[in-house]
């Protein structure tokens, strides 16, 4: 090499170390952190509206940047059980097995029914403290709540109608007529799917509510399935089953094949997630539909109480940028209420954001923004404004657990293996032998 490159070369080093020295600030101006958040929302929403988060975000985070990795429900609920097994293998938190955990997101929505607390632990950071987080008795969040849908009753207003009937049912003894008297049209009155969450726990939550809920410790709750409510809408069930006014087999495929079912008209009545209604809305126009509160039994006094569908955030432990992420986690939470108006559900904060929009105190009832609603809008917000909670329900210890274990035993239950009262009792001693 001549001597005068090797000078060159020289002067350039001296000139980058000086740089280096006397401006050390300019070094984390040289790259970003970039996050990559694994979610469903815009199945949910305009894909604009969660554009405009992330960017307002990275605007007042400029060293940070959100790469969108666009996954479905489904898909990404086999993803995270597959994060969970290779997390597992690598000890707690994952962190001593890189190689398998370096293409993971950082940030994921997720169903928190998907999983126990056991395994929220390995698969999830912990968000702890922070006075916009939830707070537990443990101080173990995992998850931060983004928007709500309620379950509510679907029903085909022209088979209701061709059946005699100008409204739904409003109690069980109502609906078990209905039922009946569709029978003989050769329709079932109610279909249910596998997924006990989807189809048997609204029934129970709309009357038992957190009645079913026990402190175990002063720490943790549990669902007390040996609750009366709880058996009594156990029986419930069994009876319709028994009086076949379910469809056959009483546990179908799945929650699409249920839907199928509905929008064809073989049933007249399904339990459904409100999210339901853009789908009818938008793919299946020719139904006619209406929702309305689950049935409560004739005694029963208090205010409608939903179960809820919940769509969280949460930051994988795998994460090596965990602090940014928590960031992002926070600053998406704070926007659940235009995530809920954009998505149809319900948020914390508003509970009228249902369908889209915040109600003001100068707008009528059924008005929004100053817009007209339509019939199922204003049904909604009225069934919403009426309840008597619509924050997201208390998740219990060992909720993925109780909602497989009650699905077995609720199957063997339709098969006429066992009676409600004996269903109720084993889906309790097996679900205790998970809850420590």
């Amino acid at each position: 090499m001549k001597k005068f490159d090797i000078v060159i070369i020289c002067a350039a080093l001296v000139v980058f170390v000086l740089a280096v020295f006397f401006y050390p600030s300019k070094k984390i101006n040289f790259s970003q952190t970039t996050l990559v958040f694994s979610q469903w929302l815009n199945d949910d929403m305009d894909q604009e509206v969660l554009g405009k988060i992330i960017d307002e975000f990275e605007k007042s985070h400029p060293g940070i940047n959100i790469v969108l990795e666009n996954r479905n429900y489904r898909n990404l609920k086999t993803d995270c059980a597959g994060y969970l097994d290779i997390m597992r293998g690598g000890g707690a938190g994952g962190n001593e097995n890189k190689k398998d955990t370096h293409k993971f997101p950082d940030i994921i929505t997720v169903d928190p029914l998907w999983f126990d607390d056991s395994e929220k632990r390995i698969l999830f950071a912990n968000q702890n403290g922070g006075e916009t987080r939830e707070s537990t008795a443990t101080n173990e969040v995992y998850t931060r709540p983004l928007y709500s849908y309620f379950n509510a009753l679907f029903y085909n207003i022209k088979i209701l109608e061709d059946a005699g009937f100008d409204r739904p049912p409003k109690t069980r003894a109502e609906f078990a007529d209905v039922c009946l008297k569709l029978k003989e049209k050769n329709i079932y009155g109610l279909s249910v799917s596998g997924d006990f969450f989807a189809d048997i726990f609204p029934w129970i939550w709309s009357e038992a509510g957190t009645k079913t809920l026990q402190t175990i410790n002063g720490e943790k709750d549990k669902f007390d399935f040996t609750e009366k409510n709880v058996v009594g809408s156990m029986d419930f069930f069994y009876k319709l089953n028994s009086q076949n006014t379910l469809g056959r087999p009483p546990f179908i495929k799945d929650d699409d094949e249920k839907i199928n079912n509905f929008t064809a008209g073989k049933t007249a009545m399904i339990t459904a997630s409100s999210k339901l209604v853009k789908k009818l809305k938008t793919q299946h126009k020719d139904t006619r539909f209406g929702i309305t509160n689950i049935p409560y039994p004739e005694n029963y006094s208090g205010r409608p109480i939903f179960s809820m569908n919940c769509v969280h955030a949460a930051v994988l432990s795998s994460s090596s940028y965990s602090e940014a992420a928590f960031e992002f986690v926070e600053f998406i939470g704070a926007a659940n209420a235009v995530l809920a108006a954009a998505a149809g559900a319900t948020s914390d904060d508003t509970a009228s954001s249902v369908f889209g929009g915040v109600l003001t105190d100068n707008l009528s009832p059924g008005e929004r923004n100053g817009t007209p609603l339509d019939t199922i809008q204003a049904k909604a917000q009225s069934m919403i404004e009426s309840a008597e909670s619509v924050d997201d329900w208390k998740l219990f210890s060992a909720c993925a657990s109780l909602g497989s274990i009650a699905a077995e035993e609720i199957n063997l239950m339709f098969r006429y293996k066992q009676g409600a009262a004996d269903t109720a009792e084993t889906i309790k001693n097996r679900y205790n032998s998970v809850v420590k």
